[in-house]
């Protein structure tokens, strides 16, 4: 079982850790620490202007979410409390962002979270989104493969140039 703690700051080359990485386990990817993903922010993320707060975002091509309502935008780190920042798709027009605790967000067993919204007629609604364990994990991983991609850009945009 590969310890993905460790893996992500080995001295590897960077196409072989994505390999890794995608190849991972549902357990493996979840075994994730808090402190990994502390460290991921603190190296790739970009820091906030004048303060020590960080903000990670992970493209739209490599987000991950729970296959219906919402995707996972990227982690805030602000005033030392991590953060997921979560799209959710109200309607067929309307969306928005919500911020969840990266606590909440990853404690034991399924996630549900909630957002209520005005539809045209001025009703509120409230519609429901949840993450269970494969959910989770698909975006822990995609939080690991965006790391890499910032990380090791110039060294990974060579490998993509040559061919390999």
């Amino acid at each position: 079982m590969t310890n993905v703690n460790t893996e992500l700051f080995r001295r590897t080359a960077p196409v072989k850790k994505i390999e890794i990485i995608k190849n991972m386990t549902q357990d493996e990817l979840l075994s994730i620490s808090k402190e990994t993903i502390l460290r991921i922010v603190k190296e790739t993320g970009r820091r906030v202007t004048g303060s020590r707060n960080y903000e990670f975002y992970v493209q739209p091509g490599r987000r991950k979410g729970n296959d219906w309502i919402s995707v996972i935008e990227g982690i805030w780190l602000y005033k030392g409390k991590l953060s997921i920042i979560t799209y959710i798709q109200v309607d067929d027009d309307a969306a928005a962002s919500i911020i969840v605790p990266f606590n909440d967000f990853f404690k034991e067993g399924a996630f549900r979270g909630s957002i209520r919204s005005e539809d045209f007629y001025g009703n509120i609604q409230t519609n429901y989104f949840v993450y269970g364990k494969r959910a989770k994990a698909e975006v822990i991983r995609s939080f690991c493969i965006e790391f890499i991609y910032i990380k090791y850009k110039s060294k990974i945009s060579e490998k993509i140039q040559v061919g390999v």
